[in-house]
C-alpha cells in the first residue's frame, strides 16, 4: 500500500519523525504540540505507525472554544451574509472533489475501509457541502399577521453560537459532512473533536476551509482523548453539541451538557437494525441487500443490517445463501480495487467483536460462518475478521440485543407480520429498520408501525443531505441532514409589532 499524502493536513504537521509524521490539534489554523503526547496510532490498514500525535489532555480545548467565540461575536465569520457562507462552502465542495482520489486514499489508510468505499465516502461529503452551501442562503421563519388585533409577529432563525461536534471513527469524513457543513450553513463557529484513531481526514478538511476563505477562527479541530470531548461538552460558551457515537458516551453526554449551562444537544447514539424478509420478498435481490446492509465498511456502521427477521417458510433458504455469499466476500489490502472488506479499526475493537461473538455462541446461537481470523498475505495488519453469519432462536440472545459493530449479522425467524412487529419493536434502540417484499401494502403496512427514526424499503443505509437522519429512544435525538439538520444549529426568536395605539391591561 502506498503512503498517504500528508500534505493534505497542512499545518497540522509538525515534523517528521523517524518516517512517522507528528501532528497537532489545529487552533484557529495554527497547529498546537500536545501538552501530553499520546500513543503512535497504527494504522489498520498496513499494521505501521501511521501518526504520532493528539493530547491525552484537554488543554486544546480551551484555546479552541475561546477563539470560535471571539470569531463568532465579534469576527468576520460572525458578520457573514448567507451569500459569504455559501461562497466558502461551494468552494470548500470544489477543492474537496479536486482532491478526491488523494482523500480517499487518506481515510484508507487511517480507517482500513476498502478505496472503492472510501470513494463513496468523499462522494457523500462533497454532497453534503454542496447541498448545504445552498441551504445557507436560505434560512428563514414564519410571519403571522392575525395573532391579535393590530399585532404583526416574525420568527428569525439566528446561529446558535459556538457549536461543538464529535465525530466517530466509522466515518470520519462523511459524519463529519453531516454535521460541519450545516452549522457552517446556519452561521455557527465550529470546534471538531474527531476520533483520535481517525483525525487526518478532518484535519485536511479544515485546511481545505481555510483555503477556500473561512476565517481561521472560526474553526478548530482538536485531536485529543475523550476527556477533551467531555469539556467540550461541559464547557459554558459551547451553544449547541452534536454527537455521534455510542449509547453508553451518548447518555454521558446528554447528563454533562447541563452542569455549567443548559444547551441542546443532538446525539446519534447505537443502533439494532431489525431488518424484516417477508414471504413475498425476492430473494435475488434481498440477499445481496442483506450482504452490504450486513458487511458495508466491515459492518462498522451504526445501521448495519445486524439483526435479520426472515418468514419461516422462507428463512432456511435466506440464511444458507446469504452465508454462501459472506463466505465469498474479498478480504484484502484496502488500497486493492478488488478487495470488498477490510480490517477493523483497530485490534482492540477486533478482539471486542470476537469476543462478542463468542458470548453469543455460548447463550445459544448458532455459528452459521465465520467468526474467526483471516490472515491475509502481503500486510502486517493484523484485524481482519470474516464476515460472520450467526442464527438466533431466543430474542434475549447477546447478538440480538446488543450492537457488536462489525462484519457479524444475526438470521431469526417469524411467524406472521404481527408478531414481527412486536419484537422488532420490543427493543431499547429506535435508530432505523428496514423492510423487503414485493407487496406495497405489506411494505406501508410495517413501515408505518416500526418505531425507529429511518425505515428503508427494498434497501439500506443510504443516506442523502436533502433528507433528516435521527433516532429515538436509546439511539439517541436530535436530527442529522435536511433542513432540520441545519436548524438544529440555530436558535429561534420571535418578534411582535403592535400598530397603533396601545391598549390598557384592562381593556385586553
Amino acid at each position: 500500500m502506498s503512503s498517504p499524502d500528508l500534505s493534505l493536513i497542512g499545518n497540522a504537521l509538525l515534523e517528521n519523525r523517524d518516517g512517522v509524521a507528528v501532528i497537532g490539534s489545529v487552533i484557529a489554523g495554527e497547529a498546537i504540540p500536545a501538552a501530553e503526547e499520546m500513543s503512535a496510532r497504527i494504522s489498520p490498514a498496513t499494521g505501521a505507525p501511521l501518526f504520532v500525535g493528539g493530547d491525552a489532555t484537554d488543554a486544546p480545548v480551551e484555546a479552541a472554544v475561546a477563539a470560535a467565540r471571539t470569531s463568532f461575536l465579534t469576527g468576520a465569520w460572525g458578520k457573514a451574509t448567507g451569500r459569504d457562507r455559501a461562497r466558502v462552502l461551494a468552494r470548500t465542495a470544489q477543492l474537496l472533489d479536486e482532491r478526491s482520489e488523494e482523500m480517499a486514499r487518506l481515510l484508507v489508510a487511517e480507517t482500513g475501509k476498502p478505496i472503492r468505499e472510501a470513494r463513496g465516502e468523499v462522494g457523500a461529503a462533497v454532497n453534503a457541502f454542496e447541498y448545504f452551501s445552498g441551504l445557507a442562503r436560505d434560512i428563514n421563519g414564519r410571519t403571522l399577521r392575525d395573532v391579535g388585533e393590530n399585532v404583526f409577529a416574525f420568527t428569525l432563525r439566528e446561529p446558535a453560537g459556538v457549536a461543538g461536534l464529535i465525530v466517530p471513527f466509522n466515518f470520519p469524513l462523511g459524519i463529519l459532512g453531516q454535521k460541519l457543513p450545516p452549522a457552517l450553513a446556519a452561521g455557527c463557529t465550529v470546534v471538531i473533536k474527531p476520533s483520535p484513531l481517525t483525525p487526518l481526514t478532518a484535519l485536511a478538511v479544515a485546511g481545505m476551509l481555510y483555503e477556500a476563505g473561512l476565517e481561521p477562527g472560526a474553526l478548530s479541530v482538536v485531536i485529543a482523548e475523550g476527556v477533551a470531548g467531555a469539556t467540550m461538552v461541559s464547557h459554558p460558551h459551547t451553544d449547541v453539541i452534536s454527537f455521534t457515537g455510542s449509547t453508553t458516551t451518548g447518555r454521558h453526554i446528554a447528563a454533562r451538557a447541563g452542569t455549567n449551562r443548559l444547551k441542546r444537544v443532538a446525539l446519534e447514539a447505537g443502533g439494532k437494525t431489525p431488518v424484516i424478509v417477508t414471504a413475498n420478498a425476492d430473494l435475488d435481490s434481498t440477499v445481496e441487500g442483506l450482504l452490504f446492509a450486513s458487511f458495508f465498511n466491515q459492518g462498522q456502521v451504526c445501521v448495519a443490517g445486524s439483526r435479520i427477521m426472515a418468514d419461516r417458510s422462507i428463512a432456511d433458504e435466506l440464511t444458507q445463501r446469504l452465508a454462501a455469499r459472506a463466505a465469498q466476500i474479498r478480504l484484502g489490502d484496502p488500497s486493492d480495487e478488488a478487495t470488498e472488506m477490510g480490517p477493523l479499526i483497530s485490534q482492540q475493537h477486533f478482539d471486542g467483536v470476537l469476543a462478542s461473538i463468542g458470548k453469543a455462541t455460548g447463550e445459544g446461537a448458532t455459528l452459521v460462518v465465520g467468526g474467526e481470523a483471516a490472515t491475509i498475505d502481503g500486510t502486517d495488519a493484523t484485524p481482519y475478521l470474516r464476515p460472520t453469519v450467526l442464527a438466533a432462536d431466543s430474542d434475549t440472545n447477546y447478538a440480538v440485543r446488543e450492537e457488536f459493530f462489525g462484519p457479524v449479522t444475526t438470521v431469526q425467524t417469524f411467524d406472521g407480520l404481527g408478531e414481527v412487529l412486536d419484537r422488532a419493536n420490543d427493543q431499547v434502540f429506535g435508530l432505523a429498520a428496514s423492510v423487503w417484499t414485493q407487496d406495497v401494502d405489506e411494505a406501508f403496512d410495517l413501515t408505518l408501525a416500526l418505531n425507529t427514526g429511518t425505515v428503508w424499503i427494498n434497501g439500506s443505509t443510504d443516506a442523502f443531505p436533502e433528507i433528516p437522519l435521527g433516532g429515538r429512544r436509546d439511539s439517541g435525538y436530535g436530527a442529522e441532514f435536511g433542513r432540520e439538520g441545519m436548524e438544529f444549529f440555530t436558535e429561534n426568536k420571535t418578534v411582535q409589532l403592535r400598530r397603533g395605539a396601545r391598549q390598557t391591561w384592562y381593556d385586553r
